[in-house]
């Protein structure tokens, strides 16, 4: 009896997880509920927040109870790309597209594999160990003709998944091709820039690279900066310390005075001598130079007077910089994105850059600088020993996850290890905690601990990009993740629950592993139980956030700009981190889906939970993010799929194997050839397609019609003919007949020498704007139908920079905009009754003009940059970093004029602008800090 108890653990492990777990949920729904309307900063700060650029304020929720759901779900595309950005457009279609794939694996597979599996198997045979949900798995068949339905069934379901793949990197190349061709992004620095590295440094003069490379416009080479860097690292710190040490007395010293005051007390005389607050002086802050053996200093006036050292010697060196040791390394300027797509297409099919890394798209910010020193072999060593560090690690996590493992399975070592049995004598409550939902807890916080550390990595490892940062993080994590949540905790599981039969005839190992794996799928019932219900709803209360904004914000937040930064910085979501988690969801659910289906109705119903917590927290809560990487994680968590497809083959080939069912492992082999030719074909097929445009697709949207977009392999041929041909005459600006469009608008401008030399170009139109304007930034409108450009030579603007136009508010069906096709009289537009269904299993129907038309109309404005940003844009951050501005509050007794006035005789810039202590002498800001500028979108 106590054998038979312990077996029918599934469903009362399932259940002690779900009931706390649904009440947790309710509750933080419930309270998300109460509070959205009154707590406005944290539930929809991208509507209040006004320092967020206009096109990225987003219109407030519905007010209703769940309106806001409802409203947000018929939103059409153009509204979530437009506040989500390309990145979280891409992360939502991915739980739709999944759940959706979940809920149809699940109408296909039920009502077949749940009677085969049931009916007339295992559980009916005497001292049987498959009870509960067991039942529902294939461990539970007894007639391995039955098994063939497993087959065919796995079949259809990873066929479909594999078209699913194949759909959506067809749409998703098309549509970054679009993204790419907009307005907005044609125009970016970054679109018009390259970065070459582990380059010979003989070729880094502007003469051999301009015999390359023609068209160039700007070049910025890499130098060395490392004492340069030093000082500017020590002077940042510094400054940080000197400003909290000067509100913090002049905080203290008014508390003081307004205590004095309302004691009536006299306060201290004279009133503007700072001292006097600070008990003659004894109380001035104070720090040591060197972490504890350091001298001794007075903060204010050691940082007074180091601040303008520093800021001397910076200066010198900034002004010196091209003296400096060039690194392997250099940014190249094109006039057009055209020009440089040519470029960048053309780099493989040159000996001269064989072993050259180029990168493109992104921007001076997303650069880590430090690792563009690296030579080959450097890089290499770094590259190996990071990898090594992770898969070490990896291996070393096993060990407390299989321990996480064996929990969930502890009924069954109870009856094999003797010290434990007093744990059958637990309520039954009790034991499904600990064996359902304390092992899932554990192994959450066990997951949290890893991306750090694989960030870290990354930087180690010689990545040059924010973006190369979170792609080796999103592969990293997501090793981790299955082989420490899934294979670990499987095979852990699984091994625990038949440990002493192992022991005592290892021959029939495989045979009982066989058995009990397939209902090693109980602890992810409850794995999912707590993702679906407490993470989705946890992300929608925004705990953290809630905590920080009012408690430990006026704790912590003791400057003007401390508060300023808390008021206005708004969160950004974390893909490399996201994706992996829910990569291994569908992991989970493919590897079971044809052994235990019974998990695909589960992961649908978590899927469509984080859906409607994403799509309100993504689009009203977060902004997105500044080091986009234009839904590049996507395509990486298609491919990450293909995992999960290759698992779930190898369990139904290892059990069939185990019972020596050969007619099926020689079925089953079929789908695992198809799988790996698939995988293998769309690896070479997309990848090649991303980063790289089709001149076509450019020449075509800038509304030159003898142009088309070469829809039937989206420019594949067409990008390695375009490469080929740059070598033979074709990097000559203007030499291809036809070269209409925005490649030609500034054809002949140095950007570093001022505006365009020629007034107007082919189908291009320099001439009065309709500018939205902002003190120096304006921005010029796409007008599609006269297929012109109005350009604009003031301050660079962007989606980060400045205001575009203001949605529609009356044109709802468009998500509130205003929305134009930015192709006039082009073949192939948009056509009308194309149906769902046959985009679906077409996906090459839904043409370049359909996704095109779905873009926001913000991006249909276009960026123009000032030369003299321009001019330094792409050199090290170290050599236009401006000398500190310190930010202090204003104060009634004259306290900061006079510490203002201190600081500029040693040349350090201190302001109180802006900034006051109200009636509880706490520190209000009323304006952004001295010399603020929005941050310009390159």
């Amino acid at each position: 009896m106590a054998e038979q108890a312990s077996t029918n653990s599934s469903a009362s492990q399932f259940v002690s997880t779900l009931v706390p777990t649904l009440v947790i949920a309710a509750v933080y729904v419930i309270i998300f509920l109460i509070i959205r309307n009154r707590q406005k900063r944290v539930y929809e700060p991208r509507s209040i927040v006004k320092s967020l650029p206009n096109d990225l304020q987003t219109p407030p929720p519905a007010t209703g109870a769940f309106s806001w759901l409802t409203s947000l779900l018929k939103k059409p595309e153009t509204f979530i790309i437009q506040y989500a950005g390309a990145d979280g457009y891409f992360f939502l279609r991915f739980l739709f597209e999944f759940g959706v794939i979940c809920l149809l694996g699940a109408i296909v597979t039920w009502p077949i594999l749940f009677p085969v599996n049931a009916t007339n198997g295992n559980n009916n045979q005497p001292g049987s160990t498959v009870a509960g949900f067991d039942i529902l798995t294939i461990a539970n068949v007894r007639n391995k003709w039955r098994t063939f339905a497993h087959v065919f069934l796995s079949w259809i379901l990873f066929g479909l998944v594999i078209f699913l793949i194949y759909r959506e990197l067809v749409y998703y190349t098309t549509f970054r091709h679009v993204l790419q061709t907009t307005p907005l992004y044609d125009s970016l620095l970054s679109s018009r820039t390259m970065l070459l590295t582990e380059i010979s440094t003989t070729k880094l003069t502007d003469s051999t690279l301009r015999e390359y490379f023609p068209t160039a416009t700007n070049i910025w080479y890499a130098r060395e900066y490392k004492k340069l860097g030093k000082e500017i690292e020590e002077r940042t710190k510094l400054a940080n310390k000197y400003e909290g040490a000067l509100n913090k007395v002049l905080t203290k010293s008014v508390k003081l005075r307004n205590k004095c005051l309302k004691k009536n007390k006299p306060a201290p005389e004279p009133v503007d001598d700072l001292n006097k607050y600070l008990k003659d002086g004894k109380k001035r802050p104070t720090h040591k130079l060197k972490f504890l053996i350091g001298k001794k200093v007075d903060t204010l006036n050691y940082g007074a007077e180091r601040l303008g050292e520093l800021n001397k010697s910076v200066a010198k060196q900034q002004a010196e910089f091209q003296a400096q040791e060039q690194l392997p390394a250099v940014f190249i300027e094109f006039p057009t994105q055209l020009e440089l797509q040519k470029a960048y297409q053309a780099i493989p099919y040159n000996k001269d850059f064989k072993g050259v890394k180029r990168l493109i798209n992104v921007a001076p910010d997303d650069i880590i600088w430090k690792n563009l020193q690296l030579t080959p072999m450097k890089r290499r060593i770094k590259k190996v020993l990071a990898n090594t560090f992770l898969t070490l690690l990896i291996i070393f996590w096993c060990i407390p996850v299989a321990v996480v493992g064996a929990i969930s399975n502890i009924n069954f070592l109870t009856e094999k290890v003797p010290f434990l049995k007093f744990i059958n004598n637990m309520p039954k409550v009790i034991m499904g905690v600990i064996t359902g939902l304390l092992p899932v807890v554990a192994l959450a916080v066990l997951m949290l601990l890893i991306p750090p550390v694989i960030k870290w990595m990354g930087r180690i490892s010689g990545r040059l990009s924010v973006q190369q940062v979170d792609e080796y993080c999103q592969t990293w994590y997501f090793a981790f993740q299955v082989v420490n949540v899934f294979l670990a905790i499987a095979l852990g599981s699984s091994a625990a629950s038949v440990a002493q039969e192992i022991v005592k005839d290892p021959g029939l190992a495989m045979q009982q592993l066989s058995q009990r794996f397939p209902p090693s799928v109980n602890f992810y019932y409850s794995y999912l139980c707590l993702q679906g219900l407490t993470i989705s709803s946890g992300t929608l209360l925004q705990i953290v956030a809630l905590i920080l904004s009012h408690i430990l914000g006026r704790i912590l937040d003791s400057t003007p700009r401390a508060k300023w930064n808390r008021w206005n910085t708004i969160g950004q979501p974390g893909f490399a981190t996201l994706y992996p988690g829910f990569s291994l969801l569908t992991v989970i659910a493919l590897a079971y889906s044809v052994i235990a289906p019974l998990i695909l109705g589960f992961t649908a119903i978590a899927f469509a939970a984080f859906y409607f917590a994403y799509i309100y927290t993504l689009v009203y809560v977060m902004r997105p993010v500044t080091t986009e990487a234009r839904g590049k994680n996507y395509v990486k968590s298609l491919f990450h799929l293909f995992t999960g497809l290759f698992l779930a083959q190898l369990w139904i080939t290892a059990l069939f194997v185990f019972t020596k069912n050969w007619a099926c492992v020689a079925l089953e082999a079929v789908i695992i050839i198809v799988t790996i030719a698939a995988r293998w074909w769309m690896k070479r097929r997309f990848l090649a397609n991303i980063d790289a445009v089709p001149i076509s697709a450019i020449k075509y949207a800038a509304g030159d019609t003898t142009y088309a977009y070469p829809m039937y392999d989206q420019g594949y041929k067409e990008i390695r003919s375009e490469g080929q041909n740059y070598w033979e005459g074709g990097n000559q600006l203007g030499l291809t007949p036809g070269d209409g469009g925005l490649d030609q608008v500034v054809a002949d401008r140095n950007p570093a020498a001022g505006a365009p030399a020629s007034a107007q170009r082919d189908n291009l139109t320099v001439g009065d704007a309709d500018y939205s304007t902002m003190g120096e930034t304006k921005v010029g409108k796409f007008d599609s139908e006269k297929a012109s450009t109005n350009v604009d030579t003031g301050r660079a603007s962007s989606v980060t920079g400045g205001p575009f136009q203001e949605p529609n508010s009356n044109d709802e069906e468009k998500g509130g905009f205003s929305k134009k096709n930015a192709v006039s009289g082009a073949a192939g537009a948009p056509g009308k009754g194309v149906s769902w269904l046959k985009i679906f299993f077409k996906p090459k129907t839904q043409t370049f003009d359909m996704i095109r038309n779905i873009m926001p109309n913000t991006y249909f404005n276009y960026v123009e940059y000032n030369p003299e940003f321009v001019r330094h844009a792409y050199d090290d951050p170290n050599v236009s970093a401006e000398a500190p501005h310190i930010w202090i509050a204003r104060d009634p007794m004259g306290l900061s004029e006079i510490e203002k006035n201190k600081a500029l005789k040693e040349g350090v810039d201190v302001s109180d602008d802006n900034a006051t202590f109200n009636d509880k002498s706490q520190i209000v800001f009323s304006g952004p800090p001295p010399t603020y500028e929005e941050a310009i979108r390159v």
